[in-house]
């Protein structure tokens, strides 16, 4: 159930099902949205997203419409995103996400043959920033990130979004694909620089 102030009519409750989870609508480096088919039009930004058992499971963000009507095509944050960024305003005044940097490039088909990977997973370590976080643990030119704290990542936007959401001094593990053999280094992570 998605609740929200659609033009202007407060306390509008509409229904749907969820369509997919983990969804990426091009908004920025670290989308992770609900999708779902309550109908939501423009005015019911920030309002929740509810499941059946009452318990808020989102915020309702974005809407994709030709028109600017509704189309049957909506997108919350996760409860849990929204749930993070509000401790980490309350306690700092500002969102601090993680940071280890490397510049990062998919595997490609022909990139997972030629170092041997089985299939085309992970991201390639096109830079390891000098005296950074994953410089400091050794990640170098080449290595492959193929997963982060023991999960499988399918690409960079995984690689991102994992890294964000740990607090700058936290550790995490890389398992690194190198010179056809997986080892594990572990990154303390630093804050995000500004910009």
């Amino acid at each position: 159930m998605a609740i929200g102030n659609p033009f202007g009519l407060g306390g509008t409750v509409t229904a749907g099902i969820v369509s997919a989870q983990h969804r990426d609508i091009g908004s920025g480096p670290y989308d992770d949205y609900i999708q779902i088919d309550a109908p939501v039009n423009k005015g019911n930004s920030g309002g929740p997203t509810f499941n059946l058992a009452g318990e808020v499971v989102g915020v309702n963000t974005a809407i994709f419409s030709p028109s600017g009507g509704n189309v049957g095509i909506a997108f919350a944050i996760p409860a849990s995103t929204v749930d993070t960024i509000v401790t980490s305003l309350k306690n700092g005044g500002q969102v601090a996400r993680g940071f280890i940097g490397v510049q990062m490039q998919p595997v490609t088909k022909e990139i997972a043959e030629a170092i041997g990977l089985k299939e085309p997973k992970g991201v390639l370590v096109a830079e390891a920033q000098k005296d950074s976080p994953a410089a400091k643990a050794g990640v170098r030119i080449g290595d492959t990130i193929v997963a982060v704290d023991g999960e499988r990542i399918g690409g960079a936007k995984d690689v991102a979004k994992k890294i964000a959401n740990v607090a700058p001094g936290k550790s995490v593990s890389l398992t690194l694909y190198r010179q056809g053999q997986e080892r594990t280094v572990t990154v303390e992570i630093g804050a995000q620089p500004k910009a």
